[in-house]
């Protein structure tokens, strides 16, 4: 992999109730002043407890014409819960409104059970060719997934595209004049990797089991090595990012792929205090409000790296001695505006430097 330059971008949806709509355009332009390289937008098409969760593709097209130098990412997008076509054709919009500065950020979704089941249920419309009903398109829907993000990939490089799969099924079907304007496409990045909190119960994520206990799994970093342009995750520690990262490199050898222009993703809630507890306490109920309660205090240690801004800054530099070179960082904070400004001015600075 070729070096590249360190993104350090902040999420401006993930605001809590006190915010609306016009705080996230706000915040967003903000970023932008303050030096941010990237803004990102997360993706809950039912919501997520106290906060709003608006389409991201549109939020990101008025995003678009409202900055001018910011990368627009989102973080994580489930593509497969729309239409591949449709999802081509209006990603390609933003792409072309914003001069090529996106970033998809995918994956096929991720905590409660109960939660993640009632996407797919309320989804229904989605069924593949009337063939499948809510619950075997959740079981399979990594290989939905998959599937959604080869059709949108080829739909974005190809004039006509024939496409025959497990789910989808594509005779001569063309974007025409709509395509990104990055060639030879806007990059996609694989969501890959969870930990899995000590014990059950509250909001943890739906594949915990007790082998998984207690451990950062990578999750299927093969198809990421397959179909991604780059590999975002969270709550890895330094040491097992790098490791994953190995076996993407692996896998990728295998496939006779070539990773030089492989982007490299890190998410993280984050909160600056010069007191550890007060921020670590902040960061866990900005975490329960948005997941459910009790988000238990492991999952705290692995997702939110808070404190004084050196040490934040020391901890995220380790990330990127093992390679990561694009950050997702979200506020854990109410609030959000003077959280983003003290980001600004005491940790962006460290990681540029870096």
């Amino acid at each position: 992999m070729k070096q590249q330059k360190i993104i350090v971008g902040v999420s401006v949806n993930n605001l809590s109730r006190h915010y609306q709509l016009k705080d996230l355009f706000r915040a967003a332009q903000e970023a932008e002043e303050l030096g941010f390289d990237a803004i990102w937008l997360h993706d809950a098409p039912l919501g997520r407890r106290t906060m709003a969760s608006w389409d991201p593709v549109a939020v990101l097209a008025a995003l678009a014409k409202v900055t001018e130098r910011v990368k627009l990412c989102t973080g994580i997008f489930q593509p497969h819960l729309r239409n591949p076509v449709a999802v081509a054709q209006s990603w390609a919009t933003v792409d072309y409104l914003s001069g090529g500065r996106t970033i998809m950020g995918a994956g096929s979704g991720a905590g409660v059970s109960r939660l993640v089941q009632r996407e797919y249920d309320a989804l229904a419309v989605l069924r593949p060719g009337g063939v499948l009903n809510p619950q075997e398109i959740y079981r399979k829907r990594r290989r939905l997934f998959v599937e959604s993000v080869e059709v949108i990939r080829r739909l974005w490089d190809e004039d006509h595209v024939t496409y025959h799969g497990e789910f989808y099924h594509l005779e001569d079907v063309t974007l025409g004049l709509a395509r990104p304007v990055q060639k030879p496409h806007p990059p996609i990045l694989i969501a890959a990797g969870n930990y899995y909190p000590t014990n059950p119960g509250g909001s943890v994520h739906h594949g915990w089991d007790p082998k998984r206990a207690g451990k950062f799994i990578p999750g299927p970093l093969e198809s990421v090595a397959q179909i991604g342009d780059g590999w975002i995750t969270s709550h890895p520690t330094p040491e097992e990012y790098g490791m994953a990262l190995a076996t993407i490199r692996s896998h990728a050898q295998k496939l006779g792929r070539d990773l030089s222009d492989f982007i490299l993703a890190f998410n993280c809630f984050v909160n600056v205090n010069v007191d550890r507890g007060r921020a670590w306490e902040e960061a866990r109920q900005h975490l329960n409000d948005f997941h459910g309660p009790p988000v238990p205090d492991d999952v705290v240690d692995r997702w939110a790296i808070v404190g004084k801004p050196d040490g934040i800054i020391q901890r995220l530099r380790e990330f990127i001695a093992q390679g990561a070179t694009l950050f997702q960082l979200v506020i854990g904070s109410p609030d959000q505006f003077g959280q983003m400004r003290l980001l600004a001015r005491e940790v962006l600075p460290g990681l540029k430097g870096a």
